[in-house]
């Protein structure tokens, strides 16, 4: 299953490597360095399945968590789109934040990247994310299909 995909990492190889490697899976892909680009591209694209995120975005600041901060908005404001961190610089309790409080769909560290395993984590955030808004859908489609049968029902009356 191919998907839309959005990484923010400000480490142009990175962002080039990750877009690449998804690219060549089929996957529709657009990368971006900053998070101000993040917001514009997660405002103008409807139907985004994926969001990979560096948590650090700005190299100079060491206190800097711009992608758990992106993380926080994606899951208040775009339920559908599923989220990847990656980082060179986690600890156990971001991670741990980013599952919890933000529930980040997988998280890797750059320094122990396997392409095999990033490519398969992205796959089964992608299938999650069709899957959710398709039963979303449904639902909505059932709502309005009992409601016009309850508008029959009440002119028969």
């Amino acid at each position: 299953m191919r998907g839309k995909i959005l990484i923010v990492e400000d480490f142009s190889d990175w962002r080039e490597l990750l877009r690449d490697l998804l690219r060549r899976e089929g996957h529709t892909v657009k990368a971006v360095g900053t998070l101000q680009e993040a917001r514009e591209v997660l405002d103008g694209t409807r139907d985004l399945d994926l969001a990979i995120l560096d948590i650090r975005l700005v190299e100079s600041d060491e206190t800097n968590e711009d992608g758990m901060r992106l993380l926080q908005e994606i899951h208040d404001d775009h339920s559908f789109v599923r989220v990847i961190m990656i980082t060179g610089h986690g600890t156990m309790e971001l991670q741990r934040r980013a599952f919890r409080e933000f529930h980040a769909f997988d998280f890797f560290r750059k320094e122990q990247f396997v392409s095999d395993e990033f490519r398969q984590g992205v796959r089964e955030a992608v299938e999650e994310a069709h899957h959710q808004r398709r039963a979303e859908k449904s639902k909505d489609y059932i709502r309005g299909h009992r409601y016009e049968m309850w508008q029959r029902d009440q002119k028969n009356q």
